[in-house]
């Protein structure tokens, strides 16, 4: 019975996506994002257990709901992270106003937010509750399993860890017009020859 489960899921998903099955590409849509690349399933950290088609189902049903810019920084260029210690326990830590900042390949910058960060303890041991920290570290996929299975992204070895003073997050206004930005900076007709520094088209 459990074969032929699969063997529907895998027709079901060969049918919907022909062009892009077992292919190393993304697949954007306002509902979704799916990435088909093989070596990303093998990659994503507790997907052992699953079939590939099983792996693309859950992208489908839950990219909307996975971390957005850890999953900006996983395909792009990540520069740091800032987070203030919110929780604690015997192997885990939780950061509580994660700032992010990244990059993408062309040179732009971005920043971003996200709330209730967990990571291991490890590295972490000699700060305490309330204490802000900035660090580098290194974006993963995993299976989340809390609330039905998902995709979604977190951050791991970190390095260069500092303690810092108190910071602010740039506010939703900020990051909605940084988008908005992004948007018209990317369909410009002349974004094949500008510096994405200076503006152009303004000039």
């Amino acid at each position: 019975m459990k074969s032929n489960i699969k063997k529907e899921n895998q027709t079901k998903m060969q049918k919907l996506f022909p062009e892009h099955y077992g292919q190393k590409v993304i697949l954007k849509d306002h509902d979704y994002m799916i990435d088909f690349d093989p070596d990303e399933f093998h990659k994503t950290v507790g997907a052992e257990k699953l079939t590939y088609d099983e792996y693309l189902d859950i992208q489908m049903k839950s990219s909307h709901e996975v971390r957005v810019y850890f999953n900006i920084c996983y395909y792009n260029i990540p520069l740091g992270f800032k987070g203030r210690i919110e929780r604690r326990t015997k192997n885990n830590i939780c950061f509580k106003r994660m700032f992010v900042e990244g990059m993408f390949p062309d040179g732009v910058c971005f920043d971003g937010k996200e709330e209730h960060v967990w990571m291991s303890n490890a590295q972490f041991e000699e700060y305490k509750i309330g204490d802000c920290v900035s660090f580098f570290a290194e974006v993963y996929r995993y299976v989340k399993t809390s609330n039905g299975k998902q995709i979604d992204f977190a951050l791991r070895n970190p390095k260069n860890i500092k303690r810092i003073e108190p910071y602010e997050l740039p506010s939703d206004k900020e990051l909605f017009l940084q988008e908005i930005s992004r948007i018209v900076c990317d369909n410009c007709y002349l974004s094949e020859h500008c510096n994405k520094t200076y503006c152009i088209l303004k000039s």
